[in-house]
Order: C-alpha cells, then sequence, then structure tokens
C-alpha cells in the first residue's frame, strides 16, 4: 500500500487514500465475553461494527471456566491464551491472564495474524495488552476505560511501563476521567471517544418482563455487587423510600455477593427486594423497561457508566451518584438527578422525587434522544474507524 511507504507526504492526503482502505485489526483485552462488563461490551460492539464496514477483526483475550458458562461458543474471529484470573483491583475486581507460555503465545498470534493495527483495551499493564503491545511490529492503538486516583503499580513500575506507552501511536480515552487517570502517569496527547450503547437491542419498546408488571414502583439496579458499585448505600435507602412510597420495590441485577449485601437490608423492607442475579444479556433490556427509575449509586472508580447509556437509550429517569465519570453521561435534572456518592438520604430524596413526579417519563425521554444522538455505536465506529485512518497515515 504506496502511502505506507511515505510516498505521499501530507496527512490528510494520506487519510483521503486510506479512505476505502480495510485493515486487519486485533482486538486485545484481558477479560471478553462471556463475562460481562464494559470493556467485553466495548470490544464486541466495536468490532461487529468493523466488520460490517469491511474490515478484519480478531480478539485476543483469555480462556475462561467452562463450569460457569457451559453453554457459551466462541464466534470464529476470538483468539484465547492462557487463563483469565480474578483480582481485586480498585474496589472492584479485574481479570489478568497466567500462563507459563503467554508471551511467546501472543507472539505467535500477531506474527501468524498480520495485522495493520493491534489495539489494546484496558492499562498498559499485565498481562495481554503490555505483551501485546511489546510484541506489534505494526501500529498500536489502545483505548483507556478506567478512571482511578492514585495508583501505586503505575509509581513503582512508572518507569519501566512508560517505555511501552511510548510505543502506542494513538491514544484513546472513553472519558475525559479516564484520560486524566492515566495521563496523570503517562502523559500523551489523547482522543475521547465515548463508549457506546446499542440503541437497537435498549429501547423503550421492548416487553417488560412478566413477573415484573404490575408490581408497584420499581427501582432497577444492575451490577456486580461489590464496593465500587455502591449498593449497600441503595439497600440503606429503601426504608426511607418505602416510607414516601409505600409500593415501592427493587430489583437486583447482577451477581456477586449477595449473601453478604443481604445484610445491609431492613428486615422491614426485606421482601421488596427481588435478586435476580446474572441474567441472560438477551434480556437485560426487558429489565430496563420494567423500570419506573434506574439507579447506580456507585462510589466512584467508574470512568464513564455504560449502564447510564443503557438506562436512557430504554426511556427511562435515572438516580445517580454525583461522581465525575458519570457527569460526562448525564446532566443533573435533564435525564435524571444526581445524589451525593455514599449517602443514603440524598440517594432517597433523589429517588421519592422521580418516583413521585408525574412529568418523570419526559426525563427518560430527553435521555433517549441523547443516547440515540450522541452514543449510538455506529457514530462510536465512525469515530474509532476515521482514528485509525489518522494513526496509519502517521509515518
Amino acid at each position: 500500500m504506496f502511502c505506507r511507504r511515505g510516498i505521499l507526504r501530507n496527512k490528510w492526503v494520506i487519510i483521503w487514500h486510506l479512505a476505502g482502505e480495510r485493515f486487519r485489526i486485533l482486538q486485545v483485552a484481558d477479560v471478553y465475553y462471556p463475562h460481562p462488563g464494559g470493556i467485553p461490551e466495548h470490544i464486541k460492539h466495536l468490532s461487529e461494527g468493523l466488520m460490517a464496514r469491511g474490515h478484519h477483526v480478531d480478539i485476543l483475550t483469555a480462556n475462561f471456566s467452562k463450569k460457569n458458562f457451559p453453554t457459551w461458543e466462541d464466534p470464529p474471529n476470538v483468539i484465547r491464551v492462557g487463563r483469565g484470573v480474578k483480582i481485586p483491583a480498585n474496589k472492584s475486581m479485574s481479570s489478568i491472564t497466567v500462563s507459563p507460555r503467554v508471551s511467546k503465545k501472543v507472539k505467535e498470534v500477531i506474527q501468524k495474524g498480520g495485522y495493520d493495527i493491534v489495539h489494546t483495551h484496558g492499562p498498559i499493564a499485565p498481562v495481554l495488552p503490555l505483551l501485546a503491545v511489546r510484541h506489534a511490529k505494526c501500529k498500536i492503538v489502545s483505548t483507556f476505560h478506567a478512571a482511578h486516583g492514585e495508583s501505586l503499580g503505575y509509581e513503582i513500575f512508572g518507569a519501566y511501563l512508560r517505555k511501552w506507552h511510548d510505543r502506542i501511536d494513538g491514544r484513546i480515552a472513553v472519558s475525559s476521567v479516564a484520560m486524566e487517570s492515566v495521563a496523570r502517569y503517562f502523559p500523551g496527547e489523547f482522543r475521547i471517544i465515548p463508549n457506546g450503547v446499542d440503541v437497537k437491542r435498549f429501547n423503550p419498546d421492548n416487553p417488560p418482563m412478566p413477573h415484573l408488571i404490575g408490581a408497584g414502583k420499581k427501582i432497577l439496579f444492575v451490577g456486580r455487587l461489590e464496593p465500587r458499585k455502591g449498593a449497600k448505600f441503595l439497600f440503606q435507602a429503601l426504608p426511607m423510600v418505602i416510607e414516601k412510597v409505600p409500593d415501592a420495590r427493587l430489583v437486583v441485577v447482577g451477581s456477586g455477593m449477595i449473601r453478604w449485601y443481604k445484610r445491609f437490608i431492613d428486615p422491614s423492607v426485606k421482601d421488596r427486594v427481588l435478586f435476580e442475579g446474572f441474567v441472560d444479556p438477551a434480556v437485560l433490556p426487558r429489565y430496563y423497561t420494567s423500570a419506573d427509575v434506574f439507579c447506580s449509586p456507585a462510589i466512584g472508580g467508574e470512568s464513564f457508566g455504560i449502564v447510564l447509556l443503557e438506562a436512557m437509550a430504554s426511556g427511562v429517569p435515572i438516580v445517580a451518584s454525583d461522581i465525575p465519570g458519570y457527569r460526562c453521561v448525564m446532566e443533573d435534572g435533564a435525564e435524571g438527578y444526581f445524589a451525593r456518592p455514599e449517602d443514603p438520604e440524598s440517594l432517597a430524596d433523589a429517588l421519592v422525587r422521580v418516583l413521585l413526579d408525574s412529568n418523570a417519563r419526559e426525563m427518560g425521554k430527553r435521555g433517549l434522544l441523547k443516547a440515540r444522538n450522541l452514543y449510538s455505536w455506529e457514530k462510536v465506529v465512525d469515530m474509532v474507524e476515521e482514528f485509525y485512518r489518522e494513526v496509519m497515515a502517521k509515518p
């Protein structure tokens, strides 16, 4: 391809010549489906959108336990090496890939694939993203998804990791919060390209779940039961909500430390909490349309808030913690209301305000328009594809 050899010097002329070019792309992350989460969701939809435009996309990730997902079958473009192991990080659970020969395997995948672009997701740290940057001989793009404060790991290993960060040809952050988190340790030029939402999958026309029809005013929580998600404060707020909205119920969708978190539910309202556990992703959109309000009481560490987009695309008003990552997505009083983080009383006040507001669905409608106009995956793929062409145009 002549422009890759530097025959054309002008950047924008090169990009114009690349406009019809199709690339071989390797997406890399330590975690992918069937494990749910923001990064797997992002990679899935980005990859599908790019393949629909004629690009070749493979996904390199870790193996998983078939015991937990016995019916899962990978699509043919998923390549697995090593085994994913969960570790605590950032008041949540993260995944790293372990294998005595994982570095050699990553190198073989990259060499065999003949890729134009290796695109890593998550921090450039152990295991797969770091190894992919180390072994790639083509253009490297990295998307940074996380929000965090000071990092002991970056403090200790920053000098070693910096040389690999310097190899990156194009840096993407899903929000200004994610950008600030990584730029604190590894400064550079970033392009902010947000997460997206599947506006066909999440939409107000999805039929509600039959067992939730007519079950009073429903508050929906979606996420893992872990400290960062703040479910504890929602459970503590529930008695105050029910005092003013007697038919209110809480529907909890997600796995995690359910038995531990049940201890935060007042015995007087325990019959008002429905734990649904992990639900099939195909069914999840129906839980949103079953709800009168969606609540995300996260205490921090959220760079964006994909669950907020899912609620908005479903036309559901939101109550969320007033944290930087969520301010990137919603506006107080527009698509919903913010509450003070780690404050059950503030959370209860905001929930009651929505549940008793006869015009609350207007907030849901504003969220729906915002999701469709700004955050559809089609628009996000447009931005990433354009960024790829800019990166490929660099000498």
